[in-house]
């Protein structure tokens, strides 16, 4: 099984009725391959529809969901990125904070400027309209945590809006 099509271990702490950390869970999600088994593949670990969250509630199972933040919310997830596969242009209203896990992916703006992140390399991605292309012959896997954001605002009062792709 290659790397994109392998589950992802995730552990989930909670706590007892008389406030002990327990564990709630330890499960392996497995990847959801929207695009068909050679494209890219995707795993939301969490998404909370507010933030502040509420560390009481029950997480829930979001197997074969692509990963979309909620408005004031948040989402952990892992993109694996396939050899020599490009995602298309897209905005989302969120910020992101993601670290390349493996693998290497050229980040494309829509200026057309391109910067190339490698393993262990962090970005912090504030609602730009941009594009991923892994160029390589290896799967390159990121993590994400996307927080939901307000419109971007530019000076002539015109707000960009969300461009995501669909499976």
């Amino acid at each position: 099984m290659s790397s994109s099509q392998s589950g992802t271990r995730v552990v989930v702490t909670t706590h007892k009725e008389d406030g002990t950390s327990v564990f709630h869970s330890d499960n392996m999600v497995e990847p959801f391959s929207p695009f068909g088994p050679s494209g890219s593949s995707f795993a939301v670990f969490d998404a909370r529809a507010t933030v502040p969250v509420n560390n009481q509630e029950e997480p829930k199972d979001f197997q074969k969901t692509l990963p979309r933040v909620p408005q004031t919310g948040v989402t952990f997830c892992i993109t694996n990125m396939a050899p020599r596969h490009s995602a298309p242009m897209h905005r989302t209203l969120s910020i992101d904070y993601a670290v390349v896990l493996s693998g290497e992916i050229i980040l494309e703006l829509d200026g057309g400027e391109e910067k190339t992140l490698k393993a262990g390399d962090f970005l912090v991605q504030q609602g730009v309209n941009h594009m991923w292309h892994n160029r390589t012959d290896q799967v390159c896997k990121i993590a994400f945590v996307m927080v939901g954001a307000e419109k971007i605002k530019l000076a002539t009062g015109e707000e960009l809006e969300e461009t995501v792709f669909k499976k």
